[in-house]
């Protein structure tokens, strides 16, 4: 497939001036050509270009639609934080891996700071109600530093309801569950990076002979001998509670103790031989605990503390804090802004969350607060949404991969893969060699030619 490096105008006018490698979608295409106008060279071979955002992110083509940095950035959405208007953390959850549960926070006001007195775990259990599962309370002492921890865990039953939603398509219709009222995931435009999976989902085509679905990662072929509607209603009753299972993993196993699907009790509500709604009831135990703080050193400059086999060395600088790490996998160093407290700094490393925020165009950091067991700082990206009462801020990780638009460049002659195809000028004349870039990942040979009178540039690929 032929390689070509454009402006990048043609993604996006803010990128114009700045150079895009592209690789072709129509394989036909062994040969194109640029002629300088105007101080620049332009295509004269008509393509058909897709802009960026019209690529999945699972579009292994996508892949090479990378600027010609070396290293290439991947953004893999983590979870959605949401902060009140003040810049105080309301909610933490992650659409992805469960959509149904998030950690809320309450404050109360310190020596003139807010600090965390309560986290909760939370589970949507439908119907706009959530349910708090465990709760932390956070004590101080009278520096306002983080002193005891108690847990506590009531003991509940607790029932579930779960909303099926259709929706009728072309050639048939598809079935998902209805969200939490839960942060979703926004479209970063700035990256053309759009999160869109669903946590479960059924996609059913239809003819008049014949019917399938693709559902829990499978592709099912329907038994035209069956009752049609019922027979996808049992498929869709079975793959939800399959999916709720696995995505309430956490709770049930180990918050409830459950450690049989036949333990949970199921009711379904149909609806015109489709699951309208199901309800799952199961019961957890009482649970409560409690642990304190280890200081190593506290002082009003230095604190030393000992938390998860992590050793953390925080010390106030002036107008930074310096924060070193310590674990089995090594030793790092990072840094935050001086203008937080000591005391703020120990509960952001006790939750791993950024508890306060006071600047909403920050658009990236290298993070060790939210990953103290990396040897190495993660980088985050942000992409904010304002409500009308909270800002959200969608956090992404940046992935580094290496640049897949290398190849070995060769000078001196051609070394064709198949015939000689050295492109002539308009005058009939072959063009002068410049380069060949062989490239394993791209499938095949680039040639590049010249025509220093015509100031013509002509690319030919071959391909084994």
């Amino acid at each position: 497939m032929p390689i070509v490096k454009l402006d990048g105008g043609v993604v996006d006018e803010k990128w114009e001036g700045l150079p895009f490698t592209f690789m072709l979608q129509n394989v036909d295409v062994d040969r194109i050509d640029f002629k300088l106008e105007e101080g620049k060279y332009k295509l004269l071979t008509p393509l058909k270009l897709r802009k960026l955002e019209e690529y999945d992110k699972s579009d292994v083509k996508r892949e090479y639609l990378q600027t010609t940095a070396d290293k290439v950035e991947e953004l893999d959405y983590k979870r959605v934080d949401r902060y009140s208007k003040d810049g105080l953390l309301q909610h933490s959850g992650s659409f992805s891996l469960d959509p149904n549960r998030r950690i809320a926070y309450s404050y109360v006001t310190i020596n003139g700071v807010p600090m965390p007195v309560t986290k909760t775990i939370q589970y949507f259990l439908g119907n706009g109600e959530w349910l708090d599962s465990e709760i932390f309370t956070y004590d101080y002492d009278s520096d306002g530093f983080l002193d005891k921890t108690t847990t506590n865990q009531p003991a509940r039953d607790i029932t579930i309801t779960e909303k099926i939603v259709y929706k009728k398509t072309r050639k048939g219709f598809t079935a998902s569950k209805e969200l939490a009222p839960h942060h979703l995931p926004v479209v970063d435009k700035e990256s053309g990076y759009v999160y869109t999976r669903l946590p479960f989902s059924a996609v059913f085509k239809e003819s008049e002979t014949d019917w399938n679905v693709t559902i829990g990662g499978r592709y099912i072929i329907g038994k035209e001998k069956e009752n049609r509607l019922a027979a996808q209603g049992e498929l869709i009753h079975l793959h939800a509670f399959n999916h709720f299972y696995d995505m309430n993993s956490g709770l049930l196993k180990y918050t409830c103790e459950i450690e049989n699907q036949r333990e949970i009790p199921v009711k379904v509500n149909w609806k015109d031989e489709l699951p309208d709604t199901i309800e799952y009831t199961f019961s957890c135990s009482e649970k409560n605990d409690n642990w304190s703080l280890n200081y190593l050193e506290k002082t009003e400059k230095k604190v030393i503390i000992e938390q998860w086999g992590n050793k953390h060395t925080i010390e106030h600088l002036g107008n930074e804090i310096q924060v070193t790490s310590e674990n089995r996998f090594g030793t790092g160093h990072f840094m935050l802004s001086g203008h937080y407290t000591l005391q703020q700094v120990i509960m952001m490393i006790r939750t791993q969350s950024y508890l306060w925020c006071d600047d909403f165009e920050q658009q990236r950091i290298s993070d060790r607060v939210m990953t103290p067991g990396y040897t190495n700082p993660v980088l985050f990206n942000f992409v904010y949404t304002t409500t009308e009462n909270a800002i959200e801020r969608v956090v992404q990780e940046v992935k580094i991969k290496e640049n897949e638009t290398e190849g070995k460049l060769r000078l001196g002659k051609p070394n064709w893969v198949q015939s000689n195809e050295t492109p002539r000028d308009p005058d009939g004349k072959k063009m002068e060699f410049v380069a060949q870039l062989d490239h394993s990942n791209m499938f095949g040979t680039l040639y590049l030619f010249y025509s220093e009178k015509h100031q013509l540039i002509s690319q030919v690929f071959q391909c084994s």
